[in-house]
């Protein structure tokens, strides 16, 4: 099949369930009454299946860590794919050795300084999207069958910065973030419960699909019950991703129709 090829299909397995988001997309008003099929939500995670920020993400997380609290511990050997923003700097700082009141204290505060940090480095140089990202991103959030939205680890902020320096940011309806729960696994139930607020769909775990480029995106689809599409364009082979659990693995999103097809078919 070329440059995307599909590795490994199987029948997505069964649910789980359970509100702030990006753009306004097509969303109702509160107590408005929605009918007709039930589209697709489609839960997008961001650096390495959307977007790659570049060495200036990390560096910038680097020095704002080293300005808070002396250190970055041991950020070049640290594997950020699937993590939540929050998490990183707990993990990082507590293999420094730094207290956790500290870091429970400070932690805010050092996301606070990547962020600004970020926003000045991307305003210099845009993210690079990965192959065919731009055309499957429109398709999507165009479609009648389905609702475009985030899954990321990044934090509110951070998913903001980054898309809108990509000009994607108004192509997502709403988003379930890093700060928005403890693990990646717990923010699928707050996808769930923000896309039946915002949309007035009674979206269940079956009723999703999350897209993403690391193990810790399969778990989370999986635990949440809905199909899982990965893309091996992050820094997990797609092998890994296969063995993981993944529906559907595809090696980019440069042919459109393929990835459509794997996204809502």
């Amino acid at each position: 099949m070329g440059v995307l090829e599909v590795l490994g299909a199987r029948p997505p397995r069964r649910p789980l369930q359970e509100a702030r988001g990006p753009a306004g997309g097509s969303l109702r008003r509160r107590g408005e009454a929605v009918s007709g099929p039930l589209p697709r939500l489609v839960l997008f995670d961001v650096d390495g299946t959307l977007l790659s920020a570049g060495p200036a993400s990390r560096r910038v997380f680097e020095e704002a860590l080293v300005e808070v609290f002396g250190t970055a511990g041991d950020i070049g050997a640290y594997r950020f794919e699937g993590k939540l923003d929050p998490v990183i700097v707990n993990d990082l700082m507590s293999a420094a050795g730094v207290p956790a009141a500290t870091v429970a204290a400070l932690g805010s505060e050092a996301l606070r300084r990547y962020l600004d940090k970020l926003e000045t480095a991307l305003s210099d140089r845009a993210p690079a999207l990965k192959p065919g990202v731009r055309e499957l991103v429109g398709a999507v959030a165009t479609s009648p069958g389905a609702v475009s939205a985030l899954l990321t680890g990044n934090v509110a902020r951070g998913a903001r910065i980054k898309l809108s320096a990509a000009g994607l940011w108004e192509r997502f309806a709403f988003g379930a973030f890093g700060d928005d729960a403890p693990t990646r696994v717990a923010l699928g139930p707050v996808a769930l419960a923000r896309g039946r607020a915002l949309t007035g769909h009674p979206f269940r775990g079956e009723n999703c699909v999350v897209v993403g480029d690391a193990v810790a995106d399969v778990e989370c689809g999986r635990a949440l019950g809905a199909k899982v599409v990965a893309v091996a364009t992050g820094l997990t082979a797609a092998e890994a991703l296969e063995r993981a659990g993944a529906d559907v693995v595809l090696l980019d999103f440069s042919r459109t129709d393929l990835a459509l097809e794997a996204i809502l078919g």
